[in-house]
């Protein structure tokens, strides 16, 4: 009887699962494709990616090679308004936050200098 009974909650819990599985998707956002350009007039190279393990945390953000120099303009991705400006010691340092029209926010850090 308790065998009978054990079946019976497995194959309950089996239909349970199925029917949940058949109404629930799963929601996939579309990215805009060819929408922002790169912010270097250089050849695309990254020399940091998103989440690559540091010594004590997770980078957040590209870092972009720029030929062992500095001072290269740098171009928002695409069309929007400076929403912050961010100095700090460490982190991004000299930091530009663009809102674009699309509700997508860039951040360009490691700013030598601001010119408008």
């Amino acid at each position: 009887m308790v065998k009978k009974a054990l079946v019976l909650i497995v194959l309950l819990c089996s239909l349970c699962i199925d029917l949940y599985a058949q109404n629930t998707t799963i929601q996939s956002r579309q990215y805009p494709k060819n929408y922002f350009r790169y912010p270097l007039d250089l050849p695309p190279v990254t020399a940091g990616s998103f989440g690559e393990l540091r010594p004590n945390h997770f980078h957040s953000g590209l870092d972009f090679k720029t030929n062992q120099r500095t001072g290269y303009p740098v171009h928002a991705v695409f069309d929007g308004y400076v929403s912050r400006l961010r100095v700090q010691f460490g982190g991004f340092g000299n930091a530009i936050y663009i809102t674009h029209p699309n509700g997508y926010t860039t951040v360009y850090g490691h700013i030598e200098r601001y010119s408008a």
